[in-house]
């Protein structure tokens, strides 16, 4: 398979440029995981989808991605918790590493190529201080190794800030025991309680910027094709990532840098810190998985999203959109007749969202392509169900399906049980939902049913006003069957 010509915004540059790879075909790509300390919330899962939908669009383009999607397992908030429930730091995060798969899977997120844990590359870790120590780059106080910025000519390259505009002691405390105000911890002496591995300075444990730079040469080499994470990671993380990388390397890290933007609640930022969370998992529970996802995808990564009800009522809106299509055109009969001009328009329709999803990993751009696709069928061949459609433009739509599925993740094969999940989604909207179990809006819907058939118009009314009021709209169709759904 030919790989198609992607272009990418790269935030080192800050211009939208080819895509280039250090090996024709493929890429290495890494995207900045989780720490494990809590359940996330869905502005971590922003990061997440953008990673995803990045990886998909690598693949569906023609790419072989090597995809390193790392877990966070030790860090001061994980031993912050792991204290107050008085467990093992390591046992707890691995239990909340365990609970973020199942929000990933929720999610639809496909498997990286790799996930690798800070506690299962300590050696790697540990190397790439030695050589940064080695190199003059990192010196050692009391067992602490700290990184020394102003040796790293090319600092800031990536935030655009400047090591002499940095103010510092207004906000945090100055550590006197550093050479510069800038310089940052590689190395920490172990504390009672805390985990700790052995090192060339003692008993310890990483600081966090050398984990990503220790795994991300560990499974894909000294130099990278591309780099994701939050644009609160940019500075300092991927900053101090870069300054480690290169400087231990001898060669530049990443040529190319995404960062999704922020999910805000309400004016702020949405964070743990701020107390204003919602988590994946409770939003799952309550909506579906496919809704969070549909909603991360719905605006492009590089642009803020804020979170309100609207913004749930439209993904809801849009995935029994494209499923009610998918579900109907999958029972539509065959026939002889073709069209070839409907059958151009697909193929054309299918090129517009390969170009979208190829500019900088536009999503929406693609889903309103497909959108237009859908109005025009739903009009031409679903409201006339007795006419049919060809084997031929059957199976080019199929195919148009199968690739937005793949490259995006916001389509399922099995639509009766995803609008299930939009029923259930719509009824957590609903404020009048609760006045009626679904055992009740079936009875009453039956009942209905015979009203209608012994010509009972009073009694047929004053049920679907009943179900009016409960938030039930029942759709009456042709065949004599029912459908109904929440409002």
């Amino acid at each position: 398979m030919s790989v198609k010509d992607i272009t990418i915004f790269n935030n080192l540059t800050r211009t939208k440029e080819k895509f280039k790879t250090l090996e024709d075909g493929k890429v290495r790509f890494y995207s900045c995981g989780p720490t494990t300390y809590d359940f996330l919330h869905v502005g971590n899962a922003r990061a997440l989808v953008v990673g995803d939908l990045i990886f998909r669009i690598l693949k569906t383009v023609g790419y072989e991605v090597n995809f390193v999607r790392n877990f966070t397992d030790v860090d001061d908030k994980i031993i912050e918790r792991a204290k107050e429930e008085g467990v093992d730091p390591l046992v707890h995060s691995q239990k909340y590493i365990d609970e973020c798969l199942k929000d990933m899977a929720s999610l639809n997120l496909l498997p990286a190529t790799h996930t690798p844990k800070v506690s299962d590359t300590m050696p790697q870790i540990i190397d790439m201080i030695k050589i940064l120590e080695d190199k003059g780059f990192a010196y050692v106080v009391d067992g602490e190794v700290f990184y020394h910025v102003p040796l790293f000519k090319d600092y800031g390259k990536l935030s655009k800030k400047k090591i002499e505009d940095l103010q510092f002691g207004k906000r945090v405390e100055v550590d006197s025991r550093k050479k510069n105000p800038c310089d940052f911890v590689l190395w920490k002496p172990a504390k009672e309680g805390e985990p700790s591995w052995d090192s060339p300075w003692g008993a310890g444990r990483p600081g966090w910027h050398i984990e990503c730079s220790a795994m991300a040469k560990t499974f894909l080499g000294p130099e990278i094709d591309l780099h994701h994470g939050g644009i609160d990671l940019m500075f300092p993380h991927h900053e101090n990532e870069i300054a480690q990388s290169e400087a231990a390397n001898g060669c530049t890290f990443s040529d190319h840098w995404c960062h999704n933007e922020f999910l805000n609640f309400g004016s702020e930022k949405m964070s743990k810190s701020l107390g204003n969370v919602i988590t994946i998992r409770a939003f799952v529970e309550t909506y579906s998985g496919e809704v969070l996802r549909h909603i991360l995808s719905s605006v492009h990564y590089r642009s803020k999203m804020d979170w309100t009800k609207s913004i749930i009522e439209r993904a809801i809106g849009e995935i029994e959109r494209l499923h009610v299509f998918y579900k109907e055109l999958m029972g539509m009969p065959r026939t002889d007749k073709e069209s070839q001009k409907d059958f151009d328009q697909v193929v054309s329709t299918r090129k517009k969202m390969e170009e979208e999803l190829s500019n900088d990993f536009n999503v929406p751009g693609a889903t309103s392509e497909l959108f237009s696709l859908i109005r025009y069928f739903n009009r031409e061949y679903i409201s006339n169900l007795g006419e049919g459609i060809s084997e031929k433009l059957f199976s080019e739509l199929i195919s148009l399906l199968k690739f937005y599925s793949n490259a995006t993740g916001l389509l399922y094969d099995n639509f009766d049980e995803m609008l299930g999940h939009i029923n259930h989604a719509r009824k957590s909207l609903c404020e009048a939902s609760e006045k009626l179990t679904d055992e009740e809006v079936e009875k009453l819907i039956k009942d209905r049913k015979e009203a209608r058939a012994t010509k009972d118009w009073s009694r047929s009314d004053q049920i679907r006003d009943q179900l009016n009021e409960a938030g039930i709209v029942v759709k009456d169709n042709p065949d004599g069957t029912y459908s109904w759904h929440y409002k």
